[in-house]
Protein backbone atom coordinates (compact mmCIF):
# COMPACT_ATOMS: atom_id res chain seq x y z
CA UNK A 1 0.00 0.00 0.00
CA UNK A 2 1.05 3.57 -0.57
CA UNK A 3 -0.65 6.74 0.56
CA UNK A 4 -0.15 10.14 -1.05
CA UNK A 5 -0.54 13.01 1.40
CA UNK A 6 1.48 15.81 -0.22
CA UNK A 7 -0.86 16.52 -3.09
CA UNK A 8 -4.56 15.96 -3.52
CA UNK A 9 -5.96 14.78 -6.84
CA UNK A 10 -9.28 14.08 -8.47
CA UNK A 11 -10.28 10.44 -8.94
CA UNK A 12 -8.88 9.99 -12.48
CA UNK A 13 -5.58 11.69 -11.59
CA UNK A 14 -5.19 9.50 -8.51
CA UNK A 15 -5.79 6.31 -10.53
CA UNK A 16 -3.24 7.43 -13.14
CA UNK A 17 -0.68 8.18 -10.41
CA UNK A 18 -1.16 4.69 -8.94
CA UNK A 19 -0.98 2.97 -12.35
CA UNK A 20 2.13 4.95 -13.30
CA UNK A 21 3.85 3.48 -10.26
CA UNK A 22 2.68 -0.09 -10.89
CA UNK A 23 -0.42 -0.13 -8.69
CA UNK A 24 -4.11 0.69 -8.72
CA UNK A 25 -6.35 2.73 -6.48
CA UNK A 26 -7.09 0.70 -3.37
CA UNK A 27 -9.58 -2.15 -3.47
CA UNK A 28 -10.71 -3.46 -0.09
CA UNK A 29 -11.60 -7.13 -0.18
CA UNK A 30 -12.54 -7.86 3.44
CA UNK A 31 -13.24 -6.37 6.83
CA UNK A 32 -9.73 -7.39 7.94
CA UNK A 33 -8.17 -5.47 5.03
CA UNK A 34 -10.38 -2.48 5.93
CA UNK A 35 -8.89 -2.61 9.45
CA UNK A 36 -5.33 -2.71 8.03
CA UNK A 37 -6.06 0.43 6.00
CA UNK A 38 -7.57 2.17 9.02
CA UNK A 39 -4.37 1.42 10.95
CA UNK A 40 -2.20 2.65 8.06
CA UNK A 41 -4.08 5.96 7.94
CA UNK A 42 -3.97 6.32 11.72
CA UNK A 43 -0.19 5.78 11.74
CA UNK A 44 0.31 8.41 9.02
CA UNK A 45 -1.56 10.95 11.17
CA UNK A 46 -2.91 13.00 8.29
CA UNK A 47 -5.00 16.10 8.89
CA UNK A 48 -8.63 16.07 7.79
CA UNK A 49 -9.01 14.83 4.24
CA UNK A 50 -10.81 11.91 2.65
CA UNK A 51 -9.04 9.19 0.63
CA UNK A 52 -10.02 7.98 -2.82
CA UNK A 53 -10.44 4.21 -3.10
CA UNK A 54 -10.81 2.33 -6.38
CA UNK A 55 -14.57 1.82 -6.24
CA UNK A 56 -16.95 3.59 -8.63
CA UNK A 57 -20.00 3.43 -10.87
CA UNK A 58 -20.08 4.20 -14.59
CA UNK A 59 -21.26 7.68 -15.48
CA UNK A 60 -24.03 6.04 -17.51
CA UNK A 61 -25.32 4.51 -14.28
CA UNK A 62 -26.18 7.92 -12.81
CA UNK A 63 -29.66 7.91 -11.41
CA UNK A 64 -31.53 9.20 -8.43
CA UNK A 65 -32.81 5.84 -7.24
CA UNK A 66 -32.37 5.03 -3.59
CA UNK A 67 -30.33 1.87 -4.17
CA UNK A 68 -27.46 2.07 -6.62
CA UNK A 69 -25.06 0.06 -4.41
CA UNK A 70 -25.08 -2.95 -6.76
CA UNK A 71 -23.72 -0.77 -9.61
CA UNK A 72 -20.30 -0.20 -7.98
CA UNK A 73 -17.21 -2.06 -9.18
CA UNK A 74 -13.50 -2.16 -8.30
CA UNK A 75 -11.12 -0.66 -10.87
CA UNK A 76 -8.63 -3.52 -10.40
CA UNK A 77 -11.25 -6.15 -11.28
CA UNK A 78 -11.62 -7.44 -7.71
CA UNK A 79 -14.90 -9.28 -7.25
CA UNK A 80 -15.15 -8.41 -3.56
CA UNK A 81 -18.60 -7.61 -2.28
CA UNK A 82 -17.31 -6.17 1.01
CA UNK A 83 -18.65 -2.65 1.57
CA UNK A 84 -18.27 -0.18 4.43
CA UNK A 85 -20.76 2.57 3.52
CA UNK A 86 -21.54 5.39 5.95
CA UNK A 87 -25.18 5.63 7.05
CA UNK A 88 -27.44 6.57 4.11
CA UNK A 89 -24.68 6.07 1.55
CA UNK A 90 -24.28 5.69 -1.33
CA UNK A 91 -26.57 8.59 -2.15
CA UNK A 92 -26.44 7.83 -5.89
CA UNK A 93 -27.20 10.70 -8.25
CA UNK A 94 -24.13 12.24 -9.86
CA UNK A 95 -21.66 11.11 -7.19
CA UNK A 96 -20.09 8.02 -8.76
CA UNK A 97 -16.58 7.78 -7.24
CA UNK A 98 -15.93 6.59 -3.68
CA UNK A 99 -13.91 8.01 -0.82
CA UNK A 100 -13.03 6.64 2.58
CA UNK A 101 -13.90 9.30 5.12
CA UNK A 102 -11.11 10.79 7.21
CA UNK A 103 -12.50 13.81 9.04
CA UNK A 104 -11.34 13.49 12.67
CA UNK A 105 -12.25 17.10 13.55
CA UNK A 106 -15.79 16.97 12.09
CA UNK A 107 -18.66 16.68 14.56
CA UNK A 108 -20.32 13.25 14.47
CA UNK A 109 -23.30 12.81 12.16
CA UNK A 110 -26.19 10.36 12.48
CA UNK A 111 -23.86 7.56 11.44
CA UNK A 112 -21.21 8.52 14.00
CA UNK A 113 -17.79 9.95 13.31
CA UNK A 114 -16.74 10.47 9.69
CA UNK A 115 -13.86 8.04 10.04
CA UNK A 116 -13.12 5.24 7.57
CA UNK A 117 -16.66 4.66 6.29
CA UNK A 118 -17.25 5.05 2.56
CA UNK A 119 -19.10 7.80 0.73
CA UNK A 120 -19.90 8.36 -2.93
CA UNK A 121 -18.47 11.69 -4.04
CA UNK A 122 -17.98 13.93 -7.05
CA UNK A 123 -15.08 12.47 -9.08
CA UNK A 124 -13.57 15.95 -9.59
CA UNK A 125 -13.09 16.60 -5.86
CA UNK A 126 -9.41 16.74 -4.83
CA UNK A 127 -8.61 14.11 -2.19
CA UNK A 128 -5.78 12.08 -0.73
CA UNK A 129 -5.54 8.57 -2.16
CA UNK A 130 -4.20 5.09 -1.42
CA UNK A 131 -2.59 2.82 -4.02
CA UNK A 132 -2.47 -0.95 -3.77
CA UNK A 133 0.24 -3.13 -5.27
CA UNK A 134 0.51 -6.82 -6.00
CA UNK A 135 3.71 -8.73 -5.33
CA UNK A 136 4.42 -8.80 -9.08
CA UNK A 137 4.37 -4.99 -9.24
CA UNK A 138 5.23 -3.64 -12.68
CA UNK A 139 5.61 -0.01 -13.68
CA UNK A 140 3.48 1.19 -16.56
CA UNK A 141 5.95 3.13 -18.77
CA UNK A 142 3.13 4.94 -20.56
CA UNK A 143 1.89 6.45 -17.29
CA UNK A 144 5.06 7.91 -15.82
CA UNK A 145 4.30 9.86 -12.63
CA UNK A 146 5.24 13.55 -12.64
CA UNK A 147 6.45 13.69 -9.07
CA UNK A 148 8.56 11.84 -6.60
CA UNK A 149 6.51 9.71 -4.28
CA UNK A 150 8.26 9.06 -1.02
CA UNK A 151 5.47 8.50 1.47
CA UNK A 152 5.17 5.23 3.35
CA UNK A 153 4.82 1.89 1.58
CA UNK A 154 3.15 -1.01 3.36
CA UNK A 155 3.23 -4.56 1.97
CA UNK A 156 -0.16 -5.87 0.89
Amino acid sequence: YFSELRRKMNFAEAELACRGDGGRLLSIESESEQKVIEQLITELRPSDGDFWIGLRRNHGDEDSSSDCSSQYYWLDGSKSTFRNWHLDEPSCGYEVCVVMYHQPSAPPGQGGLYMFQWNDDNCETKNNFICKYTTERQLDPTLSPNSTQTDTFFPS
